[in-house]
């Protein structure tokens, strides 16, 4: 975890220096005056992401759609707006246009979204950003890096699950991208399977998406957006307040819940709230150990609980940093040694995560692409999860697969 510790730091003083030169340029060009570089040696990411958001709203232009780009399908949409498949028409490329609806979207939104995926889009397990943003008549538009094979939740099976090889090495990769994230104080809030995209069914490669949520930690929001089973107790109860301070303990719990998704194809309730018979039960157990382990949790041996128990405490302070699970990897998770009908022709003993050498390097932008209760959870499955947008899922099946710096070796 050293190393990734290092790059990062390399990769916020790339960040900085990059975005001076930008930022002094724009200034120069308007006759806007700030501070210079060497009178704020210190930036952190609001200070950054707030230069960002000032650069973006200076240079970006209206532009017809058509002009510059051939639009090829539509890959999903929601109440936000839409995802399409595009090339662009001088460069060749294809890439994934956001459309976000002027009608429900603020300006500021907007810049806030595109710019924390920029800052934080060199990272190798993060979703790759053009630098490109602009506007429509109706719509924001942002420009990033196209996921061939969709996303995680296209892949899991239905009260199955993926196989413990192929968990691990996708959680893995889930797992960098947080600690990357939080490293630069930022608590994403919106974890679950559609907002991590794949580029290959097996999880070689797989990158977080969406920050459309993201907010710096230690701020404080005025609203939860809504109550899904990734959502931690302490925002359930909070939605009937006025407020609540983003803590990177929100991020560590939908982990959580998402790591059991994978393995099981089940949510593990439905709401994290005491009238959730399955929540319920799980509360019990964590409070009162001797208790009977619930049924949809005996699969898993007593690291894996042990794991669950660090990233699931219920109250906050006490969960563990993202950081902390990576010991965990070299244990045994399931019980049961049969695997999926879907799992890898491998086996699950100890499992190590080998990165060839690549820097994190960010440079300055533009075309770096780097309730009766039952036996069983709640099914993995759209209707029973309330998310925070309905996304339509591509259904494409002639993803071509690509591959990837990241090799596991077992």
């Amino acid at each position: 975890m050293g190393h990734h510790s290092n790059t990062v730091s390399k990769c916020q003083n790339d960040s900085t220096n990059g975005l001076a030169a930008e930022r002094n340029k724009v200034r120069s060009q308007s006759g806007c005056q700030g501070l210079q570089e060497n009178n704020r040696p210190n930036w952190g990411a609001m200070d950054i992401l707030e230069e960002l958001q000032l650069l973006t709203a200076k240079t970006m232009e209206k532009i017809e759609v058509s002009k510059h780009y051939e639009i090829i399908r539509e890959l999903g949409k929601g109440t936000y707006g839409r995802v399409d498949l595009a090339i662009h028409k001088t460069r060749g490329t294809k890439m994934a246009l956001k459309f976000l609806r002027k009608k429900t979207t603020k300006q500021k939104s907007f810049l806030q979204e595109y710019c924390i995926s920029r800052y934080l889009s060199s990272c190798p397990y993060i979703i790759s950003m053009y630098d490109i943003a602009f506007e429509t008549n109706e719509y924001y538009v942002f420009a990033q890096e196209y996921a061939v094979a969709g996303d995680l939740f296209d892949i899991i099976p239905p009260q199955v699950g993926l196989s413990e090889h192929t968990t691990k090495r996708c959680i893995y990769q889930v797992a960098l991208a947080l600690d990357y994230l939080h490293n630069r104080k930022l608590v994403h809030r919106d974890i679950k399977p559609e907002n991590i995209l794949i580029f290959d069914k097996e999880c070689r490669k797989i990158k977080l998406s969406d920050f459309g949520m993201t907010r710096i930690a230690g701020t404080t929001e005025k609203r939860v957006s809504g109550t899904i089973p990734y959502t931690a107790p302490e925002l359930c109860e909070t939605s009937k307040h006025s407020g609540f301070l983003v803590e990177y303990s929100i991020d560590v719990w939908a982990f959580g819940v998402l790591l059991f998704c994978m393995m099981t194809g089940n949510f593990p309730w439905e709401k994290a709230l005491h009238l959730d018979s399955f929540y319920y039960e799980f509360l019990q157990w964590q409070r009162y150990k001797s208790t009977t382990i619930p049924s949809q949790w005996r699969k898993f041996t007593p690291h894996a609980l042990k794991m669950f128990s660090k990233l699931l405490s219920i109250e906050p302070e006490k969960r563990c940093a993202i950081k902390d699970v990576l010991w965990y990897f070299a244990k045994t998770w399931l019980v049961n040694k049969e695997e999926p009908p879907n799992a890898d022709i491998k086996t699950n003993s100890d499992i190590f995560a080998h990165i060839k050498p690549q820097g994190l390097s960010l440079g300055g932008g533009s075309d770096n692409i780097n309730s009766n209760k039952t036996e069983t959870s709640p099914s993995l499955s759209f209707s029973s999860c309330s998310s925070y947008e309905d996304v339509a899922k591509d259904t494409n099946s002639n993803a071509i697969l690509v591959s990837t710096a990241i090799e596991i070796c077992v």
